[in-house]
């Protein structure tokens, strides 16, 4: 071969392996960055977390001495704003919903007695309690923190999330402390998941079924016992993590996450009719029927989808289903349905009604107030007691409402805003 063309050959390949290094160290680079976006993120909503649940802690500590009007109102608002901050943190950690029912339902407990409390309709005992209560999880979750920091300084925070979170040992640290609290109102409703007992095997096929993804290598990563038995299953694909949680009983799939690049689009495309469409189609592929929405939560980018079963002309919400949609290409992010089967293991009463009441509808509502829409609704009190109600949607000048009256007294049970008649 002539020196010339071997030289120029030489110099082509060595073009070549410097584009094939660049190419590679570009997707190194591009790789790494996201990985520190999603570092930068689950730290901040970590470390806020436990921020807000010391903060709660100090307000209830305060509360406990408070006796003016002034001092009450102001401690009450500040509960509220922490409470809905914190909750907002849980929403932005990549964590399965039900483990953590117990600390939810300690959120929601305290958010509705701020309102006694500013009346002064609170005893001192149930705030002693309350306070207790909140104080444990603060503490406990920060040794947790600083536990976890001192044990793996050097790990990366995405491999850390990614890795210990979502499965095994942290998970089950922060369902440790879920369980360490005692329910001061424990729920009147209790099941369990029904049906005959699987093995691994079928949970990993299940969880193939219910992702759509037949491309993908799931495996059980962790077995949880618990009040409900379950396989954690686990797959990674090229763009997305996916973790699911199926019953040992009946092999329900309990809840879904999926973590991918695309949840850190910063750009909207899809509008909310449409991502309420993405949602109940996917819930209609597998198999749940007569749903109807009756809420949705957007935040960074991502929509959060509430339905509750329609039975016999009913609205049960004491059994919701919730999907997360991605506003950018519509894919499904999250899915939790523990509630849900939960419900279907007690007997299910008839509710009996002729559609009569013991009192006038017109007394019932403001005056200017239009009624475009009726129906029955089975809600829960703050006391996780269910009431069957009439529910109106109503428009009111140009905002809307859902009123929800005591179907026995006509009382107002709650009164909840929502953005369009498309949540009637």
């Amino acid at each position: 071969m002539p020196k010339g063309l071997t030289r120029k050959l030489i110099a082509i390949l060595f073009a070549i392996g410097l584009l094939g290094v660049g190419f590679a160290g570009g997707q190194y680079y591009l790789q790494r960055m996201y990985e520190r976006q999603v570092e930068v993120g689950y730290r901040r909503a970590l470390g806020e977390f436990g921020t807000h649940f010391e903060k709660i802690a100090d307000e209830l500590g305060r509360a406990r001495l408070s006796v003016s009007d002034k001092q009450r109102s102001l401690i009450a608002a500040n509960l509220r704003r922490l409470i809905y901050a914190a909750q907002s943190n849980m929403g932005e950690l990549p964590l399965g919903e039900l483990h953590l029912e117990r600390i939810s339902h300690l959120l929601d407990n305290i958010y509705e007695h701020t309102y006694d409390f500013v009346q002064g309709d609170m005893d001192s005992a149930s705030l002693r309690e309350l306070h207790g209560q909140i104080e444990y999880v603060s503490q406990e979750l920060g040794q947790l923190l600083v536990s976890k920091e001192r044990e793996f300084p050097w790990v990366s925070w995405h491999e850390y999330f990614s890795t210990m979170v979502l499965v095994p040992e942290f998970m089950q640290a922060l369902t440790s402390i879920n369980d360490g609290l005692e329910e001061f109102k424990p729920p009147v409703r209790q099941g369990e998941i029904q049906g005959p007992g699987i093995e691994r095997e079928q949970a990993i096929e299940a969880a193939r079924v219910f992702c759509g993804r037949d491309d993908l290598n799931f495996q059980v990563t962790n077995e949880i016992k618990g009040n409900i038995p379950s396989y954690t299953v686990e797959a990674i694909g090229d763009t997305a993590r996916y973790v699911l949680e199926v019953s040992k009983r009946g092999g329900m799939v309990l809840w879904m996450t999926v973590t991918s690049a695309s949840q850190g689009i910063l750009e909207s495309t899809l509008s909310l009719e449409e991502m309420v469409m993405e949602g109940a189609e996917f819930l209609q592929q597998r198999g749940f029927s007569s749903l109807h929405i009756t809420d949705v939560q957007v935040l960074q980018n991502k929509a959060t989808l509430t339905f509750v079963p329609n039975r016999d002309g009913v609205l049960r919400y004491g059994e919701p289903l919730r999907v997360q949609v991605s506003a950018a290409d519509g894919s499904i992010l999250g899915f939790w349905a523990t509630p849900f089967f939960v419900a279907q293991s007690r007997v299910q009463s008839d509710i009996a009604t002729n559609g009569e009441v013991a009192w006038d509808l017109e007394d019932k509502v403001q005056v200017g107030v239009e009624i475009v829409d009726q129906k029955l609704a089975l809600i829960q009190n703050e006391r996780q007691e269910e009431i069957l109600t009439t529910r109106l949607g109503v428009k009111y000048e140009e905002d809307y409402y859902l009123i929800y009256l005591n179907l026995e007294t006509g009382d107002e049970e709650h009164i909840v805003q929502v953005s369009s008649p498309q949540f009637f």
